[in-house]
């Protein structure tokens, strides 16, 4: 699949790199259209673990935010791991990365299939860079997906500061989703 590296995706990208399982496509909706329930964002540990994550905050390398690992134990057969030195605000961001390389990267179909996008020896990084534009524009997808990061800038007057406490992420996280949508839309953001 082709994905655009500049630009902000929409939800329907993301749903043409899903299953054709309505479950797991229901639940990416309504995670993407309720990005906050009782007043706070929506958990992203909670939305990976319906979804058959196992999730593990980790003594990572610095520099590492996350990874996808092997897990014969989960459901989708991945955990997810997530350096333990980062703000909630980036392992948010950080498990939604290691979510889009399970979907975008790896091969669903064969358990036994290694992937160049993942590493065993967990010493080294993904060396792929395409692959990590597409897995950060499929997270921000789903974070901003839908009209919302539209919505939430001009409700909150474009205070980049707000705009990321709504979502739940960081600062920069916002800042570059914002500065796509501007290259989608124009000079009108």
């Amino acid at each position: 699949m082709q994905l655009s590296e500049y630009f902000l995706y929409d939800m329907r990208e993301v749903m043409r790199a899903l299953p054709a399982d309505g479950d797991v496509r229901q639940k990416f909706r309504s995670f993407s259209l309720e990005p906050r329930v009782g007043g706070r964002a929506r958990s992203v540990k909670a939305f990976a673990e319906d979804l058959g994550f196992a999730v593990e905050e980790c003594d990572l390398p610095r520099g590492m935010n996350g990874r996808l690992v092997r897990d014969t134990w989960s459901d989708t057969g991945f955990r997810i791991e997530v350096s333990s030195r980062l703000s909630v605000e980036a392992k948010r961001f950080a498990v939604l990365h290691e979510m889009a390389h399970y979907f975008l990267h790896t091969d669903r179909n064969d358990p036994l299939a290694w992937t160049e996008h993942f590493d065993p020896s967990g010493s080294t990084f993904y060396v792929d860079k395409k692959a990590e534009r597409e897995a950060n524009n499929f997270a921000e997808a789903v974070l901003f997906g839908g009209a919302q990061l539209t919505a939430a800038y001009t409700l909150l007057g474009g205070d980049l500061k707000k705009i990321a406490k709504y979502f739940g992420v960081t600062e920069q996280v916002t800042r570059i989703a914002l500065s796509k949508l501007q290259r989608n839309a124009g000079p009108t953001v």
